[in-house]
């Protein structure tokens, strides 16, 4: 069994622990394991939070995948985290990146070092009501992941092709907006506009009169099916998150649930989509307010 002396705890100053003797309970999750990630809940005192509460889930439902069927981790939340003192030296502790976290769980992957998620302990995260500050935070974040991705880029297509289930469920799990958001790249409006051109081209100098109900029979079509299939993907992720919720004991709301997959997810997607194009095209562009 591990001691106390043997394992490093790790908690950012807005963390708050509840559990009587979460150090005990810590060190005893760590007996099979060199890292383990704690359960993080969100104190849901904002409309903000409570939405944050989802992007906190699909976080912790993903490490709880990485546990359970790889042993292994790309990536965990800092903000509360434990760690063998035996492996930490392993590491050299934090590289100097901009989200040390991940690049020491990359490490940690490279490594084979084991990775447990400590269902039995959890920990209270206090999040900023300001969407000014979640956009700063999360512009940060995803430099971060940014400059990450292009530097191990290679080892993650390994990864993939080693574990594609796992890894593609948990980037799915992560951003349950990209099917959508990937499905009206490949299918634009534009495409539902040729074909009303192209009926409008063959009955021109004919019947004009069936023109009005034609087009609006084209783009009412066009609407109807992207609706239907928008209610769909809804209705799946919201029985998936539901479910996830149940497992790891957050709070579930559909209303908001639907808030953050229609809006805050989406834009957090696009955020992350815009630094990794920055990163791509103009190298060293960071200018960030942080301390690296």
């Amino acid at each position: 069994a591990e001691t106390p002396c043997d394992v490093i705890i790790f908690l950012d100053s807005d963390i708050e622990v509840r559990q009587e003797g979460f150090i005990g309970r810590v060190v005893e999750e760590m007996d099979d394991f060199d890292l383990i990630e704690i359960k993080k809940k969100i104190i849901r005192d904002s409309f903000m939070a409570r939405i944050v509460n989802y992007d906190y889930l699909s976080a912790n439902f993903t490490n709880l995948l990485f546990s359970k069927y790889l042993g292994r981790c790309l990536g965990f939340n800092g903000s509360a985290f434990a760690i063998k003192r035996e492996a930490w030296g392993t590491l050299n502790g934090f590289g100097k990146e901009i989200c040390e976290d991940l690049d020491m769980a990359t490490r940690t992957y490279i490594a084979g070092l084991r990775f447990g998620y400590a269902e039995a302990t959890e920990v209270y995260n206090k999040v900023s009501p300001s969407w000014r500050v979640w956009v700063k935070q999360r512009r940060r974040w995803a430099a971060g992941q940014a400059h990450w991705l292009t530097h191990n880029y290679r080892m993650l297509l390994g990864s993939i092709i080693d574990h594609p289930k796992i890894l593609i469920t948990a980037l799915l799990i992560i951003f349950p907006s990209l099917p959508m958001f990937a499905a009206t790249l490949a299918f634009p409006d534009t495409l539902y506009v040729n074909v009303v051109s192209f009926a409008l081209l063959m009955l021109a100098g004919k019947q004009l009169l069936f023109l009005p109900p034609l087009v609006a029979m084209l783009t009412g079509v066009a609407a109807l099916k992207a609706f239907t299939a928008l209610i769909l993907v809804i209705a799946i992720f919201s029985v998936v998150f539901y479910y996830f919720a149940k497992r790891l004991g957050y709070a579930f709301s559909l209303p908001e649930f639907i808030f953050f997959f229609l809006i805050y997810n989406p834009l957090w997607l696009t955020i992350s989509i815009a630094s990794l194009l920055r990163e791509l095209l103009w190298k060293n562009h960071l200018n960030l307010d942080w301390k690296i």
